[in-house]
């Protein structure tokens, strides 16, 4: 039993990070500040310290064999903004997909109320077991734990007004569309490209085919597992650095993987961004307006010894011609709240190959993209979508996204 020293320890960290997140302009409702406000985030991260439960960082409950997390409690404020795209409401049944600790749920259950339902969903037996045990202690005994695959969500308690998925997702599934109600929202983590390029989107139901995105948000999340996996595909470039592309884009392995064996050409754009600039979604504009988009991975060796220097603002955003050149985006400061865009080039077409990516930018700084437009239906539903609009197609769901 907690002494009160502990609960007081407990809820004065409850609050700071409440206030955190407050301050970050996260919350958009008093509902999901209240819920946060009063789950014991601690009882469910019982082998961390309280800091460390109540910290606004992402903490992995759980390791694959190669090191790469299977499962983690999510960064506070992503659960935050994702509760927030979901618009629950009191009374609402809930298919959560992706249990983990169970913080999540038992959020969700704060927030559908007495009358309401969270049925969630976990693929492994010993989180779905923990997490029950959890929910059980902090005073959650009503939410319902399975475990199975979440792609086929969980057809005995549907329909449900809001489907939310705590793991990135490939695809979405037939399952969610046939246990979702007709006006009913999904939040996803969704893979939008190949390269692992990712949003969490919010997704309202128009029509029982058709889907369209109310918000798109920069997220990172541990993959989907079962049948739902993505499968992405990598080159690997150097010692701790690997381009991530999609597979089936028509580019050349090998020739890739020589393009670090060419010196780097750097090129400033003269385009310059400032901090209070919608620019989150270039990264997803190159995506699906580029022929080759991918994504560079540079491990902390070859980031300190600066073999590539890509900004983290783009999660490594790359463009490649499939035939060994490639460039990546980089920044530099040009005062306190402006940067300059670049590109490092690497490869034996490099300068012809900077030229045409500048040309890029410089359309998208014209066009001036912010919130994409994204749309799904069910694959093999005729498609509606404006003809520039790139097209993904899923063996559930066909994704279109526009600008």
């Amino acid at each position: 039993m907690s002494t009160s020293h502990d609960t007081t320890t407990t809820q004065r960290l409850r609050s700071e990070l409440v206030a955190a997140i407050r301050n970050r302009g996260t919350f958009q409702t008093p509902a999901v500040e209240d819920a946060f406000a009063r789950v014991p985030r601690h009882v469910f991260l019982p082998d961390v310290a309280p800091e460390t439960a109540y910290a606004p960082q992402v903490v992995v409950t759980k390791y694959a064999e190669d090191g790469s997390a299977l499962s983690s409690a999510s960064h506070p404020n992503m659960v935050a903004a994702m509760l927030e795209q979901l618009d629950v409401r009191p009374g609402h049944r809930v298919l959560e997909v992706g249990t983990a600790t169970g913080i999540n749920a038992a959020l969700l259950r704060e927030l559908v109320g007495e009358e309401g339902r969270v049925t969630s969903v976990e693929i492994d037996e010993d989180l779905a077991d923990g997490a029950r045990a959890a929910l059980q202690a902090a005073g959650y005994p009503d939410v319902q734990v399975t475990c199975a695959d979440g792609a086929a969500g969980h057809s005995d308690s549907a329909p449900y007004d809001r489907i939310i998925v705590t793991a990135g997702a490939w695809d979405i599934p037939a399952a969610w569309w046939h246990q979702l109600t007709p006006t009913g929202h999904v939040v996803v983590p969704l893979c939008l490209h190949d390269s692992g390029l990712t949003r969490c989107i919010a997704f309202d139901r128009t029509a029982p085919d058709h889907m369209v995105s109310a918000s798109a948000m920069v997220c990172g999340f541990v993959p989907l597992r079962g049948t739902a996996e993505s499968s992405g595909g990598s080159v690997a470039l150097a010692e701790d650095v690997t381009l991530n592309v999609a597979p089936g884009d028509g580019h050349d392995p090998h020739a890739v993987g020589q393009a670090l064996s060419y010196p780097a050409q750097a090129e400033w754009t003269g385009i310059t961004i400032d901090d209070t600039e919608q620019v989150e979604h270039l990264d997803l504009w190159l995506a699906t307006t580029a022929a080759h988009f991918a994504r560079l991975a540079v491990g902390p060796q070859a980031r300190q010894s600066a073999t590539v220097t890509p900004t983290l603002r783009w999660g490594g955003a790359t463009l490649h011609d499939g035939a060994g050149t490639l460039a990546y985006l980089t920044l530099r400061p040009v005062t306190e709240t402006t940067d300059e865009i670049g590109l490092v080039a690497h490869g034996p077409d490099s300068a012809a190959f900077t030229a045409s990516t500048v040309e890029l930018l410089r359309r998208w700084r014209k066009e001036h993209p912010t919130q994409p437009a994204v749309t799904a239906r069910p694959t093999g539903t005729p498609q509606d979508q404006p003809r520039e609009a790139a097209r993904i197609a899923r063996p559930d769901t066909t994704v279109t996204i526009a600008w």
